[in-house]
Parts: C-alpha cells; structure tokens; sequence
C-alpha cells in the first residue's frame, strides 16, 4: 500500500456556515477571540491531519471523506471514504477506504457540536500488527463570556482501538481488522473566571462487543486566551491513563471539542485507545449531567 498520512477539511453539512477550513491553524484575533484551533500535539494528531466532508458526495448522495493519508511516510495520495451509515454512533458519522482487498480498512468518525462552533474526527486501521491512526478538532470564533463564571457541557465520546475483527484480504495472518470502536457520554466543567476546565468520561462501551470500559477523567488544566486547552487523562483511581487536548468554540465559549489518547487501557497494557468529543454547552432545563 502506498505510503499515506491522513489530510483534508471537515466542512458543508458536518459545520453550520462553514467558511474555508476548520481544520486549520488559527491566530489569537485579540480580545480573546480566534478564527480557529492551534497546533494539536502530536500525541493526539498522530496520522490524522485533518478531513474534507462533502455531505451530497459519495454512493447515493450520502456522503464522502476526501483524504490523503501516509502511514508509512511515503508521498501522500488522495482518497476517498465512502460513507459507512451501519458504523455510525451515537452523534457521529462513520466513513470508511479501503485501496484494495490486501490493504488496511480504515474507518474515521466525525462530528459537529449542534451550534457549528466546534468539530471533531478520529480514524484508526490496523493490520501487519500495526496500527495507523489518528484524531484532531477544531473550533472557530472562541469569544470568552464577559462575565467569566463557570459552564457545563454535555456530548457524546467515541473512540477507535487497536483491535479489532479480522476483515477478508490476502489471508491470515495478513489479514487487516476492521477497528472496534467505542462510544461513551462526556462532561466538561469550565470556569470562564479562572481559565480552567475539568471532566470525565463515562459509560464507555465497545460498541462492536458490549464490552464495558473503565470511566475516564481529564484532570484539571489551564484555558488559554485562544479557547484551547490540554492536560492528563486518569482513571478513578488517579492511576495515568494518557493525555487530552480540545478547544472551545463561538461567542460565549458556545461549544467544544477535543481528543484523548488511553494506553493502556486499566488492566490490559496491550489495549490502546484513540477517541474524540464534541459538546455543547449546557442550557437551563437540559436533561443530566447538565446541572439541575
């Protein structure tokens, strides 16, 4: 297979009024606001630059990724996902590519909070005992609240691992998975006074086994003047389970979105996971964890 890394826009009907890429490195416009995202480390980004939705696209109508991916750091070469309706999970659409019937079957979720403000897409392929894989957001317009104060935000989490099941290509043991993924529910809490924000995981579930996960917890960090953040991801009993980044979106800090790495997963060090949310904030009346 040649030799790809993943890069293109997420736009149209994943983003309300999206204007140019969302994907794209943004700069502080003063007064706290930012057209978009800063860099995003690398230990999350990993072979995920960004990703190009045209919504009418695909078979039918429904959809397609353009990308171009390089796992293998040979030159880069343009693809394009199908969409993948019977992946998709709670909040996100799944596309997937697949070169040919040897090649790895790459699957990719991706996501738009409900005000537009903020986006989010993860995509993971395993084969060879390796896996290409990789996450990254966005969010554009971050206006911090002018009375500060704190904020909740709600939204779903999924997640792609490194194993899954055995797909049909060239024969065992070359056989490339198709990546199992995981779906949960988040809550962030901000303090606009202070510039820190917290949350946590829960209700982690492999979505293609019913398989229970341990819940999840972003220890609390710093929000930078720009919207983005970063920190320690733990599990309940503080023990490390890998780090976390994301950015807060739209006038008022509207909405948000980030990506976690797990690795290892508690109690399997071969077990290593890549996941992605996207949130919005809280309103008067919404249902848990919302505050009541």
């Amino acid at each position: 297979m040649a030799r790809r890394i993943l890069s293109a826009l997420l736009c149209a009907g994943l983003l309300a009024g999206c204007g140019g890429n969302p994907f794209t490195e943004g700069t502080d416009g003063g007064g706290g606001e930012t057209p978009g995202t800063g860099t995003i480390p690398a230990a999350l980004k990993g072979n995920l630059q960004s990703v190009s939705y045209n919504p009418n696209g695909g078979a039918g109508g429904n959809g397609a990724l353009t990308a171009v991916i390089d796992p293998l750091d040979a030159s880069p070469v343009t693809a394009t996902f199908d969409r993948a309706p019977t992946l998709d999970t709670p909040g996100y659409k799944a596309f997937t590519y697949r070169e040919t019937s040897s090649n790895r079957l790459f699957v990719a979720l991706l996501a738009t909070s409900a005000s537009g403000d903020a986006t989010a897409g993860v995509l993971g392929s395993g084969q060879f005992t390796e896996m290409v894989w990789g996450s990254t957001y966005q969010a554009d317009g971050f206006v911090k609240p002018q009375a500060g104060g704190l904020a909740s935000y709600k939204g779903n989490y999924v997640g792609i691992q490194n194993r899954g099941a055995a797909v049909p290509g060239p024969g065992a043991p070359f056989n490339p998975i198709q990546a199992y993924r995981v779906e949960g529910d988040v809550l962030l809490n901000a303090d606009f006074t202070n510039n820190s924000v917290e949350g946590g995981i829960r209700n982690r579930q492999v979505v293609d086994t019913s398989e229970t996960m341990a819940d999840l917890f972003l220890q609390i960090t710093e929000i930078k003047a720009d919207g983005t953040f970063g920190g320690t991801v733990v599990f309940a009993d503080k023990s490390p389970s890998g780090t976390y980044g994301g950015a807060f979106g739209g006038t008022g800090a509207t909405a948000v979105a980030g990506a976690i790495e797990v690795g290892p997963e508690k109690g399997n060090n071969d077990l290593l996971e890549r996941g992605i949310f996207v949130a919005d904030r809280c309103a008067p009346g919404d249902p848990l964890p919302c505050p009541q």
